[in-house]
């Protein structure tokens, strides 16, 4: 089967398998992509592919999301990714820059403005990849405040 001229390769796996796998419905993983938690890799029939590191993400995400950190919050963490810096923008921050006009979504969650060609591309972008820092952000936060509550008593 190809994919934008490629073949697909056998360590990536169709949705209903990572849904399986993970234990929650296709709806979710849909919802998550609507959301902009993540950018789905897809045929040009509409078929999602995910591979190891997809699912790595989406395990990371169901894990906030368990210890209290809702889809918007992660959405917002996401958004904190300073991607002009790591890009070397042209536009010192977010204030004017046209693909992340809402300061809530990640730069890959702007449809109407992508800064490449084509969502694909987003998968491939460092900044993309810097997602799974958000993660532990979360986590050292979270480690900190408690080492501060603690050493309050």
């Amino acid at each position: 089967m190809a994919r934008s001229g490629h073949t697909i390769p056998v360590e990536e796996m169709k949705i209903g398998v990572v849904a399986k796998r993970l234990g929650i419905s296709i709806r979710t993983i849909h919802m998550y992509e609507r959301e902009g938690l993540f950018v789905s890799q897809k045929n040009s029939a509409g078929t999602r592919y995910f591979t190891e590191q997809d699912v790595e993400w989406l395990v990371e995400v169901r894990r906030m999301i368990k210890t209290s950190v809702g889809i918007a919050g992660i959405r917002h963490l996401l958004s904190l990714v300073p991607c002009w810096e790591v890009k070397n923008c042209v536009f010192n921050g977010k204030g004017g820059c046209p693909v992340i006009l809402d300061q809530d979504f990640p730069c890959w969650a702007n449809k109407a403005n992508w800064c490449e060609t084509t969502p694909q591309a987003c998968r491939e972008c460092e900044v993309y990849a810097l997602r799974f820092s958000v993660g532990r952000l979360k986590e050292r936060l979270h480690i900190r405040l408690k080492t501060a509550a603690e050493t309050a008593l």
